[in-house]
């Protein structure tokens, strides 16, 4: 090669980079590593609130970090110290408060104010103002955000004691519309437009689509939450995947129990029939805590548990003294709630929610010392479906293309990714996404985490299966057609740099290219080995094959090689 086709190869490849680096990419969400309750433990993420001045760096100014339940839409809504005031023993303002800059305040002319009710949780705000100001996630900040605050509201309990509110929502987008127009008078021309995060990123061709991907993990296994905006986590979907059109509704069609592997810790095998009702609309809410059914298809289940209905909690309480307790929520043992077919598919969908994931706390101020229930809560109005359910379950919605989708989420895994982090974009007119096949991938996800009952049936299974400890567990084959797709952490986090930083690293990229060259033509070398044959009794850090047919190659992780130039070959040839 000469220099000419040297410069030039160089270049195309900065090309290439540049390219990849101002590409739409999925946007992925903090969590906080704290906890909250009283009803829970439940998981947050992470925002920044505060600043008017896109001028000026966000952290010059005055803004406050606080955490809050992903979840709901149009604008996303906090409170101040006032509305904890009246609460001053309860959990009111644990993911914290923020108090708007007075000086931020000045510039508002947005005079819309509302409730903010959610009946099934018993969170009532009577009197919430919207306000247009600096929404910063992850270092991104998007100005002019569509927020609400405000200074009074409580939560009544299912006991009738009301509490403050412990934490407000992120937004996860709405419609079509990327920003919320507020007006001021009669004139569309001084309407106000303050924006969802999530829109905004996607006006501006950050995320390749106005969607989100969701699953909130679990506080009590230590297992993080995963939110992305664009796209979202492979690794927390297990297929098929369910599709519907409304942004909030599903149709449930049964409630029934059963067990995954082993032997059951009830005296049946598995029961159906569990919902009260036929077929029923049934809504998910992230932001509220409870499953939220029927009372007599709370009943219906809690008769087969060790629980018991305190009439003056209004809760079911596990009887922690009763054996069966910890026989049943240590199990592979599960609630399953069934939906109609995926799309192509014939037979309804189950997503299994495991009782270890319904073993949950209530605190004060519900109770008086921390008590174990389970959270299935009577409800006189349409089945719903909170963060109780969705510990176990993944959610996502494409506003534009105007899709949602639910599938079952995976255990913990070996080291509680699930089946591991891959992030894949959902593009701007997706209506089907896909996760992970395999029927043996939930039992896999949970080694570890539950205990199995031994029985003739699991004595006949193969050995990984029966271990309670965590293993390399196998995940999709690439042979049966599951490519793995879209960018792990490390690549993302790799291209996700600025303009600025990336002009930067462009020259030193050019540097260490041309040394590369040069290096070359003196003739050095460093074998390279297959990774796949190399390390062929090796699997990803996650515990599980992604089932992708490409080949990595890369220097041995133990090896450290240094550039060597082999001897001049131009040496005179002499004869002896």
């Amino acid at each position: 090669m000469n220099v000419a086709s040297a410069i030039r190869s160089l270049f195309l490849q900065l090309i290439s980079l540049t390219a990849i680096t101002l590409a739409a990419q999925v946007f992925i969400v903090p969590w906080d590593t704290a906890s909250f309750g009283p009803d829970g433990p439940w998981q947050a993420v992470k925002i920044t609130l505060g600043g008017n001045d896109s001028t000026k760096y966000i952290n010059f100014q005055n803004v406050t970090e606080v955490s809050v339940y992903p979840g709901g839409s149009w604008s996303s809504n906090t409170f101040t110290k006032a509305a904890c005031e009246e609460y001053p023993d309860s959990l009111c303002g644990a993911g914290g408060t923020w108090d708007p800059d007075p000086d931020q305040l000045l510039d508002q002319k947005i005079q819309f104010r509302e409730p903010w009710v959610i009946d099934e949780s018993g969170l009532n705000v009577p009197d919430m103002r919207h306000i247009a100001l600096g929404l910063t996630i992850g270092g991104k900040t998007v100005w002019n955000a569509t927020l609400g605050t405000f200074d009074t509201g409580n939560i009544t309990y299912p006991n009738g004691r009301v509490g403050g509110i412990p934490l407000g929502q992120l937004s996860l987008g709405a419609t079509k519309e990327t920003a919320q127009e507020f007006t001021t008078s009669d004139l569309s021309a001084d309407a106000i437009k303050a924006s969802m995060f999530a829109g905004q990123l996607y006006k501006d061709k950050e995320i390749p689509s106005y969607s989100y991907g969701l699953h909130i993990g679990s506080a009590a296994f230590n297992y993080p939450g995963s939110l992305a905006f664009g796209g979202y986590n492979k690794g927390r979907v297990i297929g098929p995947v369910i599709s519907f059109v409304n942004d909030t509704w599903i149709d449930l069609l049964d409630i029934g129990i059963g067990v995954e592997f082993g032997a059951s810790p009830f005296s049946f095998d598995a029961k159906d029939n569990l919902l009260s009702t036929e077929q029923t609309k049934a809504k998910h809410n992230a932001l509220s805590p409870y499953i939220s059914l029927p009372r007599k298809t709370c009943d219906n289940i809690a008769k087969l548990l060790p629980v018991t209905y305190d009439s003056d909690l209004k809760y079911y309480l596990w009887d922690v003294n009763d054996p069966l307790y910890s026989k049943i929520v240590s199990s592979p043992a599960f609630l399953s709630f069934k939906f109609a077919p995926a799309a192509g598919e014939s037979d309804n969908v189950a997503i299994k929610v495991p009782f270890a994931l319904l073993n949950l706390t209530l605190e004060h101020p519900i109770t008086d010392s921390p008590r174990q229930y389970f959270p299935c809560v009577p409800y006189e109005g349409s089945p719903v479906l909170g963060r109780a359910f969705l510990q176990a379950a993944f959610l996502g919605r494409n506003w534009n293309s105007g899709m949602s989708w639910l599938a079952q989420a995976p255990g913990p895994g070996a080291v509680r990714e699930g089946l591991g982090e891959q992030y894949v974009d959902i593009a701007d007119a997706d209506k089907i996404i896909e996760g992970f096949q395999g029927q043996s991938l939930f039992n896999q996800s949970w080694q570890g985490h539950w205990s199995i009952i031994a029985s003739k049936s699991t004595s006949d299974k193969p050995e990984e299966t029966k271990d309670t400890q965590p293993q390399d567990a196998k995940s999709p084959d690439a042979s049966e057609g599951h490519d793995s797709e879209g960018l792990s952490t490390g690549a993302k986090a790799g291209i996700g740099v600025g303009a600025a930083v990336g002009a930067a690293v462009l020259v030193g990229l050019s540097i260490w290219f041309w040394r590369r060259w040069s290096t070359a033509q003196k003739g050095s070398t460093a074998t390279l080995s297959r990774r796949d044959e190399k390390f062929s009794d090796q699997i990803n850090p996650q515990g599980y094959d992604t089932g992708t047919n490409e080949h990595r190659y890369e220097l041995p992780e133990h090896v450290s090689v240094e550039p060597v130039e082999v001897p001049d070959t131009n040496v005179p040839y002499t004869r002896s």
